[in-house]
């Protein structure tokens, strides 16, 4: 058997051989970086349908200043679109946490206790923030039970009685206490400690504000292992260039048995480049709870 980097082209090309310690090195590099991708894949697609959900609630709002509805159609249309960004999000919410703790372990082999310390940063964001634990509930009672969205409110009102005042058009989604006592599996502790109306705006920020904190342990958790494992394809990268100095396209390290390649490792990182692009996009969120955007215009402005 031997082991070899070389570009995996027709043409001929320098061929360096490695020792077998070092083709596994390479392997398990790969799977670090696969696995920190598929974390931050997850995480985005997670944030995307956040952020679905916060421009239909502008749209909502914007479109109710310029064409107001009456009828039921229209009225329902609305209501069921933002049930599916509301189901959407919650989707996406149990997608990522789901897989977090395996992802998070398999980018940090070393660490044996990776996936209890994440699972354990959830209880944590579980215990201490009620809209992380209403939002838990309210997933699976969508998956077994019902629609999250029970009433709808929207409209205008004047923002004050002063002769500047301004007419603010918003949009609350409303998640009720009584509709959901009627489901007898939906968990009572919850039940217990929610108030009759809960605003899903500020549920679903709240728990995004969680879910952030979370992804942002479980980076820390793996940032070293990850970050070693670029390293060691990149100096690969720079092993080879020695002995051949165009386009590193195609690099892998492969395993040969009697002139046949058996297995082969891919050494590119235009891929794992994405990963760091999502890692600088999507920072922690903090005090996303204490946030919302608006159309009002600034006073400011002369």
């Amino acid at each position: 058997m031997k082991y070899i980097i070389r570009k995996a082209v027709i043409a001929r090309v320098p061929e360096i051989e490695i020792s077998v310690e070092e083709y596994l090195i390479l392997q398990q590099a790969r799977n670090v970086l696969i696995s920190a991708l598929a974390i931050e894949e997850k995480y985005e697609i997670l944030i995307a349908n956040f952020l679905a959900l916060e421009k239909e609630l502008l749209h909502v709002a914007a479109t109710n200043m310029v064409r107001q509805a009456h009828s039921y159609t229209e009225f329902f249309e609305t209501q069921s679109i933002l049930n599916i960004c509301i189901v959407n999000l919650l989707t996406s919410a149990r997608l990522y946490l789901d897989q977090l703790p395996q992802d998070v372990a398999d980018c940090a082999p070393e660490n044996l206790n990776a996936a209890s310390l994440v699972k354990e940063r959830c209880s944590k964001e579980y215990d201490e923030n009620f809209e992380y634990r209403f939002m838990e509930a309210l997933r699976n009672h969508v998956q077994h039970r019902g629609i999250p969205i029970h009433r709808l409110n929207q409209g205008g009102q004047w923002t004050s009685h002063e002769d500047d005042a301004l007419i603010s058009y918003t949009v609350d989604i409303i998640a009720q206490r009584s509709r959901l006592a009627e489901n007898k599996k939906f968990k009572k502790s919850i039940l217990n400690e929610m108030p009759e109306d809960v605003d899903l705006k500020i549920a679903g920020r709240r728990y995004v504000e969680s879910l952030s904190a979370i992804n942002e342990f479980a980076r820390s958790l793996i940032s070293m292992t990850v970050e070693s494992a670029r390293e060691r394809v990149k100096a690969t990268h720079t092993r080879y260039s020695e002995v051949y100095s165009e386009s590193l396209i195609g690099l892998a390290a492969s395993e040969i048995n009697n002139g046949n390649e058996v297995t082969s490792v891919p050494l590119l990182l235009d891929w794992d480049d994405v990963r760091i692009k999502l890692q600088r996009r999507n920072t922690q969120l903090v005090n996303l709870g204490k946030r919302y955007s608006t159309g009002e215009p600034s006073r400011k402005i002369n």
